[in-house]
């Protein structure tokens, strides 16, 4: 029998100890002194270890606070119990006390390392979790490949590219780099930091793939915005029969947008209904933006209102694709049902709907926009400030406009643009140009928009000194080709009186459009020449011009 107890693994001493602290008569005595024997010969505590066992069950019921009090009245503890806690705090997300009951522990073990550098690296703190790493392998605890793959899931910032190359030399090193899970981190780390060469180099030569290893690289591709190689990368995934996921799907959609390619789009989509993934909410929000950004906007429309599922994104997506294309009702209409769902509040497209109501001049329907980002702190995002700068500036409210902007902590070119165009309209010209120079000074970039309005204030100051100046700036900027930017300075220059620098204008701008011709035409009307007037008309009509490009 002493045999027989010298045998049983450590890891069934405790239902076996169940038995030995029972009442015994002397037919189980020896049985019970065997048990002990064992018990005592390998420092196995069944106290520990059921103690253990409730802890662990605390916890994975949600009941930390109740396995810390257990855990603290345990009058003996191990190192899995330890770990056991840390874990507890790790996914609790209070890695401040995690880190304490580390520090106190005499024993730590490679898993005890690995949980806690999982936490570090799940809440992006990869230097943390990289210094901890170190003192691991200073220690010599050898990590295994758990711990590098827990470890890489952390390394996606260009500024650890260094620590990343470390990790891979020990990964080669210790020999984990034939471990599937730790090449994938592997191409994950390269991609996220972008090193896409290099993410690509490493695919090649792996000796393994699978679903996981292509979407690593697809998803990158498509960051980087190589579009077209995560598209040929999809398809070689596709032909070599390897399962897509949701993730691959909003990857390679995300790539298909910057290609002019609906029919590729359409593939996608009839790839996903094949394996089931399309009413997926992630693939058909991507799927909704690839048709919104290619103007198919009644593919979304048809897409969006057979979705079982749909979030705050799903709304967003429509809202903003019916806005883009003119269709306010529209974006107005599903917006509004946006309001009765139960989705967060704080994402919704503020910055769309304010766009509209500065474009429709609705000053009430922007104030009520207003008011609900205040309730949802919203109106502290910088693009919903910035559009809200516009709202009131297009809705002659130019000191609410300049109260909030002051305000800004981030100011883009929208409420530039806003401020200087309000200012100009109100005929406050200098006032106009001194933001123009501001905002050149703080390195802001101007747009067609804001050429528009200063080259307007030179038109009515009649400056031509000034207009030279701002198409000086314009060419530097790279806007000459911009047909908006270049009907503005001809419009300048004929209201100046310089028809010679209009006709000049009009010959240099490699791209023209009905805009462009109807601002030639009238500077020459402008000045009184009807002959080249007639002359200009004959000409667009001859010229091959898209009469629905306005912009």
């Amino acid at each position: 029998m002493k045999l027989l107890f010298r045998r049983i693994p450590l890891k069934h001493l405790t239902s076996l100890t169940l038995a030995a602290s029972q009442p015994s008569n002397n037919t189980h005595l020896n049985l019970k002194t065997c048990i002990d024997a064992r018990i005592i010969k390998t420092g196995f505590d069944p106290n520990t270890s059921r103690s253990n066992y409730q802890v662990r069950n605390l916890i994975e019921s949600g009941q930390l606070s109740e396995a810390r009090q257990l855990f603290d009245q345990m009058p003996h503890k191990n190192t899995v119990s330890t770990n056991m806690m840390v874990l507890g705090y790790v996914k609790e997300g209070n890695l401040s006390i995690a880190r304490q009951l580390f520090d106190s522990m005499v024993d730590r073990t490679a898993v005890t390392y690995t949980i806690l550098i999982g936490g570090y690296s799940r809440s992006d703190q990869f230097r943390e979790a990289f210094e901890l790493f170190v003192d691991m392998y200073r220690g010599d605890i050898r990590p295994d490949y758990v711990t590098f793959a827990t470890l890489l899931s952390g390394c996606n910032d260009p500024q650890v590219v260094k620590e990343l190359f470390q990790l891979h030399s020990l990964v080669v090193k210790l020999g984990h780099n034939s471990a599937l899970v730790v090449c994938n981190s592997l191409v994950d780390s390269y991609c996220k930091t972008r090193l896409s060469d290099l993410a690509c180099q490493f695919f090649k030569e792996m000796p393994e793939r699978d679903s996981v290893t292509y979407n690593a690289l697809i998803a990158g591709y498509a960051k980087e915005g190589l579009d077209d190689e995560a598209i040929k990368l999809f398809m070689e995934m596709q032909s070599l029969g390897f399962e897509a996921s949701d993730f691959t799907f909003q990857a390679v959609l995300s790539a298909g947008i910057g290609l002019e390619d609906v029919a590729f789009g359409q593939q996608v989509h009839g790839y996903s209904v094949k394996t089931n993934l399309v009413w997926n909410v992630f693939v058909a929000n991507a799927l909704l933006d690839f048709y919104s950004k290619h103007d198919c906007v009644n593919e979304a429309r048809k897409l969006f209102y057979k979705m079982p599922e749909m979030d705050g994104v799903s709304y967003n997506v429509m809202i903003t694709a019916y806005a883009w294309i003119g269709q306010v009702k529209e974006s107005i209409d599903l917006f509004r049902e946006l309001q009765f769902t139960k989705f967060d509040r704080t994402n919704f497209p503020f910055a769309t709907m304010l766009s509209i109501a500065a474009n429709t001049l609705d000053l009430q329907m922007g104030q009520q926009l207003h008011s609900q980002a205040i309730v949802t702190a919203a109106d502290s995002e910088v693009l919903v400030a910035n559009s809200l700068v516009d709202m009131y500036a297009k809705c002659g409210k130019s000191e609410e406009a300049e109260r909030i902007f002051v305000r800004l902590s981030s100011r883009s070119t929208v409420p530039w643009t806003a401020l200087i165009s309000a200012n100009i309209q109100k005929g406050l010209l200098e006032e106009g140009l001194k933001l123009f120079r501001e905002m050149h000074r703080v390195n802001v970039t101007a747009d067609q928009a804001t050429f528009a309005s200063v080259l307007k204030a030179s038109a009515n100051m009649a400056s031509i000194s000034l207009g030279k100046q701002l198409h000086s700036y314009i060419i530097r900027s790279g806007f000459m080709s911009n047909v908006y930017a270049g009907s503005a300075l001809i419009d300048m220059y004929a209201k100046c009186g310089s028809v010679k620098d209009a006709v000049q204008t009009f010959k240099e701008m490699p791209e023209r459009n009905v805009v462009t011709w109807n601002a030639l035409i009238s500077a020459y009307a402008q000045n009184g020449d009807g002959e080249a007037t007639l002359r200009a008309f004959g000409e667009m009509l001859a010229a091959t011009v898209d009469w629905s490009k306005k912009d």
